[in-house]
């Protein structure tokens, strides 16, 4: 018994170096083939899905390779099928263990359970799984090869704790050996009254996050250590968002398309000292690629920020972000560009 489980960690630990260089753009909840064209458009470079037929998961993993997209399945349904062999050559990025065990109370062993089962089928793929928010009583952190937190903040919660649950499970996976796997955050692009509320007496709150408030939660969740980025969920009340409501993916896509150019600095770059000091309210992160320099500036105040005189130089281009002012705006986004 012991002998295989330090084979599974080994066969495990081994395809980290690859997965951790990779800053994923997944969409949740694709279900079809037509879709992906789409999505690949938009800027996704992968796909998970709740279908759990094989049969159907076969075709849908075809349709991804093609485009150069990664897929993100449910494992349980595969194993020990006609599909298990052929899934060893689909393009997965990780094998999705549960959805928040968390929340579905999986003990720990239940969550290894599944690890082992599919680290035995696909011993070169890696697995996930996500949790409903950055502490939870049950220590998960360090059994998957990556882990993922999904935390919804829009509109009845502060946008940074989207950004804290994202540091809290980072902190998670330090504390248990994990702190160099990967870490996705999963940014909200739904409307909380789609879904069915625990207090059938209240009232219903929800809307669409803005594309100010998607940008954000991307970014502070990069600032507080995600290393990839997935965002829930591709429908709308049962239809694909594009036909639900063209101008709620319009606020996703734009941001998407915009975020292409700096995922080859998140995953080639190096994080360097920032160049300046800032305040508290504000957060700061630096990237050395090529031969410029990448600072990514957000402020996390309601009110908006004096912004240190060095960063408003005309050394610093604005890469990401609408316009350069001596005060950053609440909640803003801006990555400044530097030549050395």
């Amino acid at each position: 018994m012991y002998r295989r489980l330090g084979l599974l960690i080994i066969l495990g630990l081994s395809f980290m170096p690859g997965l951790a260089r990779e800053f994923p753009v997944c969409m949740y909840n694709v279900s079809q083939e037509k879709a992906i064209p789409l999505l690949k458009k938009a800027g996704f470079t992968c796909i998970q899905s709740y279908e759990r037929n094989p049969a159907a998961l076969a075709p849908l993993a075809q349709a991804a390779s093609k485009r150069g997209l990664k897929t993100v399945f449910h494992p349980q349904e595969v194993w020990g099928t006609e599909y298990e062999k052929e899934a060893a050559r689909w393009p997965m990025l990780a094998w999705y263990l549960v959805d928040e065990p968390d929340v579905a109370k999986w003990s720990r062993e239940r969550v290894q359970e599944a690890y082992e089962k599919t680290k035995t089928a696909w011993p070169h793929h890696s697995t996930t799984l996500v949790i409903g928010q950055g502490r939870t009583k049950v220590p998960y952190y360090d059994i998957p090869d990556g882990m993922m937190v999904d935390w919804y903040p829009v509109p009845h919660l502060e946008l940074t704790s989207f950004g804290d649950n994202v540091a809290w499970t980072r902190e998670g996976m330090q504390m248990r050996g994990a702190g160099d796997r990967p870490l996705w955050g999963v940014v909200q692009i739904f409307d909380w009254k789609e879904f069915k509320q625990y207090r059938p007496d209240n009232d219903r709150i929800g809307r669409f996050p803005t594309e100010n408030e998607i940008r954000f939660m991307m970014y502070d969740g990069i600032a507080n250590g995600a290393t990839g980025l997935f965002f829930f969920h591709f429908n709308s009340f049962g239809k694909p968002l594009p036909q639900a409501n063209p101008e709620w993916w319009s606020r996703v896509t734009i941001v998407t398309k915009e975020f292409k150019k700096m995922r080859p600095v998140l995953e080639k770059g190096i994080l360097i000292e920032n160049p300046v000091t800032i305040t508290s309210s504000l957060t700061l992160k630096t990237w050395k690629y090529k031969r410029h320099t990448y600072s990514l500036l957000l402020n996390r105040s309601k009110h908006e920020q004096p912004v240190p005189a060095e960063l408003l130089s005309k050394e610093y281009k604005l890469f990401i972000g609408k316009q350069k002012t001596v005060n950053i705006p609440p909640y803003a986004v801006w990555v400044l560009k530097k030549h050395n």
